[in-house]
């Protein structure tokens, strides 16, 4: 593989998780999406899928290992923001009966909007990486990436 394919197959990942961060801050926003349209863990996302599966070539960068924390901890943060919005009701059955459902609704896309923030900037530390990971790739020689891949 060459430094034009790695970096577009790159591109492409860093692509897809702006992607899911999109649709995860119009989750959060109210709007209706499936809950399997925003992946729950890190390794099922676009971008999971890649770094866990071709950009595995790449595993030898000092800049590719820097990303996984980062990514994980991205996922753990939406992984609240999810339980919050597709979580079960977890009210009392006398509450479930004589409270406002979308009262309570209501009060659990409050709190995933709290947690908002934290994902975004999350996230824009993991694109840093990533741009950092494009850096080094786009710095190599034909030749060394032969060698790293």
């Amino acid at each position: 593989m060459n430094k034009t394919n790695l970096l577009e197959q790159l591109r492409a990942a860093k692509s897809a998780h702006i992607q899911w961060r999109a649709r995860a801050q119009a989750l959060v926003s109210g709007l209706p999406l499936e809950g399997n349209a925003v992946p729950v863990l890190h390794t099922d996302c676009k971008f999971g899928i890649w770094y866990y599966g071709a950009g595995q070539v790449l595993s030898q960068l000092p800049a590719f290992h820097e990303i996984d924390q980062t990514h994980e901890q991205l996922h753990l943060v939406y992984m609240q923001i999810f339980k919050l919005i597709f979580g079960n009701d977890d009210r009392s059955a006398l509450s479930r009966l004589f409270g406002s459902k979308k009262k309570h609704e209501t009060a659990k896309l409050e709190s995933a909007k709290k947690l908002l923030p934290s994902l975004v900037a999350i996230s824009k530390d993991l694109l840093t990486l990533i741009e950092s990971l494009e850096k080094e790739v786009r710095n190599m020689s034909e030749e060394e990436l032969l060698s790293v891949v």
